[in-house]
């Protein structure tokens, strides 16, 4: 009714004789136009399922059972899928559901390694050779302005479950918005009015070409967990400067870190320096606190707002320059932007070792009982690690690699710090003899028999 109403006000402005029906026909070919752009683009939106891991340390017994949705958009043929990093973090197991059928799926890369983690995450199809997709490389964020109208599809409120996506209608509210008080990293992004609910996450928001113009990631919303029509989107032209990383090293990386702390200028004139951190690289650079930052890789900075979306934005490796005033003096300072995870550990702040998340975890694929001698297999799990190493139900565990595992405890402990595809020897006995077997750990997946 929004639109038919506005198109009426515009059919009596141009002074039409029969506005109404000059209204109505201009709707039916929106709706025509809207209808070609969802059948277009439909095939390659996925609905996601992360799936949390199970482990029974007694038993070891491995499980998965469905803990969130999400949405995504297949961005290459080879099935290659762009989504939010807090759709799939933590998972044990990811399922898509396409148009096409319901396929499993993998973390490839995403953007968490930084002082803010970023929302970008790449996920890997399995099951075909082939997906439908939509080019990454194709779409301009940069050229929406407000007004423009937007389509946002989905899976919201896991509606979507049946592979078959839903659409929302709206406009680009605005641009360059900052938002981080999720924990994620959202800076110099798509603020739409196209409704965004949970589940909506990580799905695609697209102009009325089809092209893609960015990742839905975040609502604002005072009341509840639904749409109040404020809505975030990662713009592509964002992650397009993330895509050959995710895509070709299959690492976690994340945004750019600098070590500087800023404020506006009374005059908006400039963002000031309040604080450089020690053995950054702006520290290394020479910036000092009270220099007032004018411009970023030559873009005119104003205040606050402005150097956190030029610099916010970038990836770690980016080499940025800035120029500043000093005094009555003006500057530049050229400089690599860090992880921020390597910085940490230059200067002695790296995180402690520990176990890891069950997620990240390899597994034997087995389960035990404990007795008296020992651990003993009670099953192993078909296809997964100690099946592929011909361990065997029955058979009683004595060491992994050159740690005694007299206990189920112990034999936690010694796995718990190592990641699937992990080789490691196991010493056992069956039938009074001593043997040994390289075994090749398993993800929870394979673990749990979801997966061969």
């Amino acid at each position: 009714m929004r639109i038919l109403g506005l198109l009426l006000l515009a059919a009596l402005a141009a002074g039409q004789e029969d506005p109404l029906a000059a209204a109505r026909s201009r709707v039916r070919a929106l709706e025509s136009e809207m209808q070609a752009v969802i059948a277009k683009v439909a095939p390659a939106v996925g609905a996601i399922t992360n799936y949390m891991a199970l482990f029974d340390e007694k038993t070891g017994k491995v499980a998965v059972a469905p803990r969130s949705l999400g949405s995504g958009l297949v961005v290459t043929p080879e099935g290659f899928m762009l989504t939010n990093v807090h759709v799939v973090e933590g998972a044990g197991y990811l399922t898509v559901a396409l148009p096409g059928g319901t396929y499993p799926a993998k973390l490839h890369a995403d953007t968490s390694q930084g002082a803010v983690k970023g929302d970008i995450a790449l996920i890997k199809l399995g099951g075909e050779t082939r997906f439908p997709f939509v080019d990454w490389r194709i779409g301009d964020s940069k050229g929406v302005e407000p007004g423009t109208f937007v389509l946002a599809l989905g899976n919201p409120h896991g509606h979507a479950l049946d592979g078959v996506p839903m659409a929302t209608l709206g406009i680009v509210s605005g641009k360059g918005r900052a938002a981080a008080e999720t924990g994620f990293l959202y800076v110099d992004v798509i603020q739409t009015d196209a409704e965004i609910n949970p589940g909506n996450s990580g799905g695609p928001l697209f102009d009325m070409d089809g092209h893609f113009l960015g990742i839905n990631g975040l609502m604002n919303s005072r009341q509840g967990r639904s749409n109040s029509g404020v809505g975030f989107a990662i713009p592509v032209d964002q992650v397009r400067l993330f895509m050959k990383t995710l895509l070709k090293e299959g690492e976690t990386t994340g945004y750019g870190f600098h070590g500087l702390a800023v404020d506006s200028t009374p005059d908006e004139s400039g963002a000031r320096v309040t604080g450089v951190q020690g053995g950054s690289p702006a520290d290394e650079a020479g910036l000092r606190a009270n220099d007032v930052i004018t411009k970023v890789k030559g873009e005119t900075v104003r205040n606050r707002t402005d150097f956190v979306n030029a610099m916010g934005r970038l990836p770690e490796k980016t080499v940025v320059s800035l120029t500043y005033r000093r005094s009555r003096n003006v500057k530049t300072a050229k400089f690599r932007l860090a992880s921020f995870a390597d910085w940490k550990e230059s200067v002695g702040k790296a995180a402690p070792q520990g176990p890891l998340p069950l997620a990240e975890r390899g597994f034997l694929g087995a389960e035990w009982s404990e007795e008296r001698t020992g651990v003993r297999l009670a099953r192993v799990v078909p296809g997964a690690a100690a099946d592929r190493a011909k361990l065997l139900g029955g058979d009683l565990l004595l060491r992994v690699e050159k740690t005694d595992v007299p206990t189920a405890k112990d034999l936690v402990a010694c796995l718990a710090t190592l990641p699937p595809g992990t080789k490691v020897k196991v010493a056992f006995e069956r039938e009074g003899k001593k043997r040994e077997v390289l075994v090749v750990l398993s993800g929870v997946a394979e673990a749990a028999g979801v997966e061969k």
